[in-house]
């Protein structure tokens, strides 16, 4: 009976010396696992922050550009209402109507716009400057079709 003890009791102290033995780099996987998990969205965090940072700035440039254009428009506005040729005048009103609806939409998608990730706002960016940059080179060279078109009849 003594020798029956005897190995119970070495068997239990060497599975708790076992079991102790694993449980503690469990415990530390476990924490590395945790602050891992605490440093990637600490990260997340710092990234949207700049994200949201950048299009702030983005934003604010751009709204500055849609009111330059909106002047533009005007201008063109007031010129257009200076025109005697009826034809010319209806087919101006027509292709400042589509610039003036490019204008109106894409005010919308700036002011409606979420950041929702680095790769969302950089293809948003993308897309929304080249348009932007075609609507600002369509106004400026609104009436340079009919000048050349006058100026070759003179």
């Amino acid at each position: 009976m003594k020798y029956t003890i005897g190995i119970l009791t070495t068997v239990i102290l060497i599975a708790a010396f076992v079991l102790s033995g694993c449980d503690r780099p469990s415990n530390d996987r476990m924490q590395d696992a945790e602050v891992s998990v605490i440093e990637s969205n600490r990260d997340l965090e710092i990234a949207k922050a700049e994200v949201e940072a950048e299009y702030r700035i983005y934003k604010l440039e751009n709204e500055n550009r849609l009111v330059r254009y909106n002047r533009t428009i005007e201008g063109i506005k007031q010129d257009i209402s200076s025109e005697t040729d009826r034809d010319a005048k209806a087919m101006h009103e027509t292709r400042l109507e589509r610039y003036e609806t490019n204008h109106s939409e894409l005010k919308r998608e700036l002011d409606n716009y979420r950041v929702s990730g680095r790769e969302n706002w950089s293809n948003f960016k993308d897309s929304y400057s080249n348009r932007m940059d075609d609507l600002g080179d369509s106004l400026d060279d609104f009436f340079s079709t009919r000048r050349t078109t006058t100026s070759s009849t003179n």
